[in-house]
């Protein structure tokens, strides 16, 4: 196991997880902007972790990792706070950023900019946006939004998150086994 070098701005981060659970809530007039990033009711939720390893697997299991009521689905957007968002965050959660404020967090080259975009040893703030069922997003199924600027998260790198957990899970416990047997 290789040891952090904490002055390093890729060494391992807190990160802030504001779930935005659409089910029920009151449409919102745009798709990811308006959000607050504070909990306001039972259908939001605020959770934490630890991001070891700046890579887009690494944060998809941070993010399925949290114990929430619900099983985390494959969200409509990951979008990150910049360092200057973040800081607007710390003084009023309540207000939501504004698109210069965010970053959305793709692909494997998205996640050392968030990283570099926030100052030193500071959390990473990040809002999960759930897909909205009862306007007809099917949870299993989001769709991709015709000639967008900001596309919706790509499922299959969900899904191969979830294949490369289990992966990581074996090998973890056959390094176990290894050593529990000598």
């Amino acid at each position: 196991m290789a040891l952090a070098d904490w002055e390093s701005p890729f060494s391992p981060r807190p990160v802030r997880i504001d779930i935005d659970r659409r089910s029920g809530a009151p449409a919102a007039p745009h798709p990811f902007l308006g959000h607050p990033w504070c909990e306001r009711d039972s259908d939001r939720g605020i959770a934490c972790g630890v991001l070891a390893t700046p890579s887009i697997t690494h944060l998809l299991r941070v993010v399925r990792e949290q114990d929430v009521e619900d099983e985390i689905r494959c969200p409509r957007y990951l979008i990150g706070a910049t360092g200057e968002g973040a800081a607007r965050l710390r003084h009023d959660p309540e207000d939501p950023l504004p698109l210069r404020q965010l970053i959305f967090l793709n692909r494997d080259d998205d996640i050392p900019v968030w990283f570099l975009i926030n100052s030193g040893h500071d959390r990473l703030d990040l809002m999960v946006i759930e897909s909205r069922p009862e306007d007809g997003e099917d949870l299993d199924e989001t769709p991709e939004a015709p000639n967008w600027r900001y596309p919706f998260f790509d499922r299959a790198i969900w899904e191969d998150s979830a294949g490369a957990e289990d992966v990581a899970q074996a090998m973890e416990e056959e390094e176990e086994w290894f050593v529990e047997d000598k």
